[in-house]
């Protein structure tokens, strides 16, 4: 069985050419095997001035978008002091990161280097399916205006050939909220 897992310590690519996966979408499940690996060294993007104590418009993440017969893999970093992500959700209904009494955020970069696993990013991995809606809110939660907000993503994109089953050994990815799996119609 290959020696990959999803949100690993090291950032490599979850799969090689030629591996299986299985990938859980808003659409289903999709059987595939990667044809192709490629980095996305930084994709940065502003989403604009905020007040100290405010948040950003709920913004759709075009940029992290990839072709019908591909799927990414990415980390990400909050660049802006002062500035956290709010609320990451994909589909737009289902958030990431919440339990069953919170909406837990993630920090600004500057504090990345208290927790090792934020550090490398690995609480941040997400995988997004082709153009499945992804959206985004940032706030402001110190006690100035910001001019900017910036957040950073970088990762590997995969093309995939789908397949009519699957085949073992694969790797399971999933590319949505795990709330979103019973609209899915997927099972834990």
């Amino acid at each position: 069985m290959p020696d990959r897992i999803i949100f690993n310590n090291y950032f490599t690519p979850v799969v090689q050419i030629g591996e299986h996966v299985l990938l859980l979408t808003p659409e289903g499940n999709i059987p595939a095997r990667a044809t192709w690996i490629e980095p996305i060294p930084w994709i940065e993007v502003d989403l604009g001035a905020i007040s100290a104590g405010s948040f950003t418009d709920e913004r759709e993440m075009e940029e992290l978008y990839v072709a019908d017969d591909e799927f990414a893999q990415y980390r990400m970093r909050t660049l802006t002091d002062n500035v956290v992500l709010y609320r990451h959700a994909c589909p737009k209904a289902t958030v990431y990161y919440a339990t069953e009494k919170s909406y837990p955020y993630v920090p600004p970069g500057s504090t990345y280097d208290a927790i090792d696993s934020l550090k490398r990013g690995q609480l941040t991995e997400f995988f997004q399916y082709k153009d499945i809606k992804r959206y985004i809110q940032l706030q402001n939660i110190g006690g100035a205006d910001v001019t900017e907000s910036k957040v950073a993503f970088f990762g590997y994109v995969f093309e995939i050939e789908k397949q009519a089953g699957i085949e073992k050994p694969y790797t399971v990815i999933p590319c949505m909220a795990r709330k979103a799996k019973a609209g899915a119609g997927l099972k834990s």
